[in-house]
């Protein structure tokens, strides 16, 4: 049983490890000998197996880790290990039944919502006014999350910290791009207070709330160490931030338009993006690149990290607000996407996104193909100078952009298609660095 288990725990693949018999004693004593010191507390305590909608314990602090919609069949996980641990388990903890409790399982689907306000109705019940709850959740869905606001302030709680840990372990090359790495935890409270909040202020409150938890992420990801989120780890904050603010009140109302929380949450989404920036690029010139520029940078960001798939840039589009963004793409495969290089755009006219063509990342294509198909760094150059409006006050997001289009040529997956289209970027660059009044 030892090894079984640890085979499911190794790269969660259940890959049969063939080293097995090599393994010395130091490192299999872990495994069949166990040191335990035993703590004495003296407080009254409980272990009980039970359904969630029948707990009757009070309690100060709950820790749940709910099912997250239809993303995991738990009933299906534990089924696997009761035919490893039953009869085990039979015997340390007598009074626990073993058996399947599939048809109870708290599943997806059109009953989930209102168990879930069942479930966590009664666990607020059973905590006093200065209770908490852990909740752990995790879904790419914004939907999903919606709903889960919904539940939680149908349930009388409203979250009052959020955090995303990491809590994805390297999947030895069986998981590649941009795929959730963390779950997010959330500290829950009471909602003691019936507040009525306006659409139009809780749009601000939930944009500053998405800011600082991603700046409060991105301040540990500047120490080059973990976490190291990826774009979907932001864009999970960002639901949770918003579920800082939704939860704060028992009625949202707006005097203009109906709403619905999911379309609040999309928006958190839309704010996520405004601060996920690339490295290399300042923050404030960040702002002037127009939602197709932002997703043509963050496309060639994910090549950069290896990421070639198609859902990658349809979450970018999404983003962004950027419909047609299949312009702009040099194939749309679904794991071998990429974006046009300068010499793939050529001078081609891209009226299906308006403004593209008189931005200033396509006037910055533009004139390194001409400096290609000419083999002249000038030509590109005045190009360039000619048709940037403003040119001398940009001259600053003009080097960081070619900076950033130049790095593409010292990827490896990235230089065939790009060698030297970046090799002139540098040229480009450096010359524009040169140029004074």
């Amino acid at each position: 049983m030892a090894r079984t288990l640890s085979i499911i725990i190794y790269n969660q693949a259940l890959n049969t490890l063939i080293n097995w018999a090599t393994r010395s004693y130091k490192y299999l004593i872990t495994i069949w000998l166990a040191n335990i010191i035993n703590t004495p507390m003296n407080t009254s305590r409980e272990v009980t197996l039970s359904d969630s909608h029948d707990v009757k314990t009070t309690c100060d602090v709950w820790i749940t880790d709910p099912p997250y919609a239809d993303a995991v069949n738990y009933h299906e996980l534990s089924e696997f290990f009761l035919a490893w641990d039953a009869e085990l388990l039979t015997k340390i903890f007598p009074d626990w039944y073993v058996d399947s409790k599939r048809p109870l399982a708290l599943r997806g689907g059109e009953n989930f919502a209102a168990n879930m306000v069942d479930i966590y109705g009664n666990l607020t019940r059973l905590m006093n006014d200065e209770g908490i709850q852990i909740v752990m959740f995790t879904h790419k869905d914004s939907g999903i999350w919606s709903e889960l606001a919904r539940i939680m302030r149908d349930a009388g709680l409203r979250v009052t910290a959020a955090w995303n840990i990491a809590t994805e372990t390297d999947a030895s090359g069986l998981k590649d791009g941009d795929y959730v790495k963390g779950t997010v935890l959330m500290v829950l409270r009471k909602r003691l207070n019936a507040l009525t909040g306006f659409l139009n202020e809780i749009m601000d409150d939930v944009r500053d709330e998405v800011g600082k938890q991603i700046e409060s992420m991105q301040a540990l990801d500047d120490n080059k160490e973990e976490p190291n989120f990826s774009d979907p780890d932001y864009v999970l904050a960002a639901y949770a931030a918003s579920l800082k603010v939704l939860t704060e009140y028992k009625e949202i109302v707006s005097e203009t338009r109906e709403y619905t929380f999911q379309e609040i949450i999309e928006q958190a989404k839309k704010y996520a993006y405004d601060y996920m920036i690339p490295k290399g690029f300042n923050r404030i010139l960040w702002r002037e690149f127009s939602p197709a520029e932002r997703f043509y940078i963050k496309g060639l960001e994910a090549e950069k990290h290896g990421n070639y798939k198609v859902s990658t840039y349809q979450e970018y589009s999404k983003g962004f607000g950027l419909g047609n963004y299949g312009v702009l793409m040099a194939s749309a495969r679904a794991n071998n996407a990429r974006l046009k290089t300068a010499s793939e755009f050529a001078m081609r006219s891209v009226k299906e996104i308006s403004g593209f063509d008189e931005s200033l990342l396509r006037i910055l294509l533009a004139g390194l193909y001409i400096s290609v198909k000419e083999d002249d760094v000038v030509k590109g150059f005045m190009y360039i100078k000619n048709n940037v409006k403003e040119y001398w006050q940009k001259r600053e997001i003009l080097m960081e952009t070619l900076k950033f289009l130049e790095d593409a040529g010292n990827i490896d997956n990235m230089r065939e298609n790009w060698r030297e289209d970046s090799e002139m970027a540098q040229h480009i660059r450096i010359r524009i660095d040169n140029d004074h009044i």
